[in-house]
C-alpha cells in the first residue's frame, strides 16, 4: 500500500462528460484505457449538504483489480484539467487497511472523498488512474451525514501516533492503546505529554505529536464536527513540514 504520497497528476487527455441532476445516489461506470486518460462527471448539487463520493476499482478477472483510482472534485467554476486545481482530492482513502468496508485494488486502494457544498451549482468529479494504471471503475456520488471512517476517527492516517475523534464541537485525543489522553473544545488549546493542539494563524486547529522515529506528525484541521484536513510530516530541527495527505471528515 502506498504511504505518504501526495502529489499532482498532470494529464492532457480526451475526457468523457456525463451530466446528471441532483438526485441521490448516482452511480457511474467507466474504463481508464490509458495512463493519460481521465473521465469527468458533473452533478448539480444544492448548497449546504454533505456529499460522499467513492471511486472503486472494478475487477477484470477474479482477484484482479488493476486500476489504482484517484478521485478529485472541482467546485462550481473550477478547472478540472489538472488535479492541482481540485477543491477535494483523494488517492488511497478507501481500502481494507484504512477502512474495512473499502475495496483494495490489487496492491493499492480505492478512493473516497467527503465534503460540504459551499454553494449551489455544478460540481465536477474527475476519475483518474494513478500513474499508468488502467482498468474499469465505478464512481458513486451521494448524500451522507455520518463520519466516513468506520471507527469514527477524523485523522485516517494509519501511521498516526494518536487517533482524533469529534464529540460534537470537542476534539478527543486517544493513544494508540485506545486510552483517552485529553479533550479540546473548538477554538481552544490543550496538551498532554508530547501531544498538543494549538490554534494556528489562519484560525484552524493543529495537532502535533512525534512519530516513533522522532519526526513530527502534524494534522491541521477545521475543528469539529466536520471539515477538511492537511497531514504533514517534518523534522522539527532541519526541515520544513512535508504535506502527504489532504481530505475531508
Amino acid at each position: 500500500m502506498k504511504r505518504f504520497r501526495f502529489f499532482v497528476l498532470a494529464l492532457t487527455v480526451v475526457s468523457i462528460l456525463t451530466v446528471v441532476s441532483a438526485v441521490f445516489a448516482q452511480s457511474f461506470s467507466g474504463v481508464i484505457a490509458s495512463g493519460a486518460q481521465y473521465d469527468l462527471y458533473t452533478v448539480d448539487l444544492p448548497a449546504n449538504i454533505t456529499v460522499v463520493a467513492t471511486l472503486v476499482c472494478d475487477p477484470v478477472a477474479p482477484g484482479d483489480r488493476p486500476l489504482d483510482p484517484v478521485l478529485s472534485v472541482f467546485f462550481p467554476g473550477g478547472n478540472p484539467s489538472d488535479t492541482s486545481f481540485a477543491d477535494v482530492y483523494n488517492d488511497d482513502g478507501f481500502g481494507t487497511d484504512d477502512d474495512p468496508n473499502g475495496v483494495e485494488c490489487n496492491a493499492f486502494d480505492s478512493s473516497r472523498v467527503r465534503f460540504s457544498t459551499p454553494v449551489a451549482g455544478t460540481y465536477t468529479f474527475r476519475a483518474d488512474g494513478f500513474g499508468s494504471s488502467t482498468g474499469p471503475y465505478t464512481l458513486t456520488v451521494g448524500a451522507d451525514s455520518g463520519n466516513p471512517f468506520t471507527d469514527g476517527r477524523i485523522n485516517p492516517q494509519q501511521a498516526a501516533p494518536y487517533a482524533l475523534y469529534c464529540d460534537k464541537t470537542t476534539t478527543v485525543v486517544y493513544s494508540a492503546a485506545g486510552q483517552e489522553v485529553f479533550r479540546v473544545e473548538n477554538g481552544e488549546e490543550g496538551s498532554s505529554g508530547n501531544a498538543r493542539i494549538e490554534i494556528i494563524s489562519d484560525g484552524r486547529m493543529m495537532f502535533t505529536a512525534p512519530f516513533p522515529d522522532g519526526k513530527d506528525y502534524i494534522f491541521a484541521y477545521n475543528g469539529c464536527p466536520h471539515g477538511t484536513y492537511e497531514a504533514y510530516t517534518g523534522d522539527p530541527v532541519f526541515a520544513s513540514p512535508i504535506l502527504f495527505q489532504t481530505g475531508s471528515y
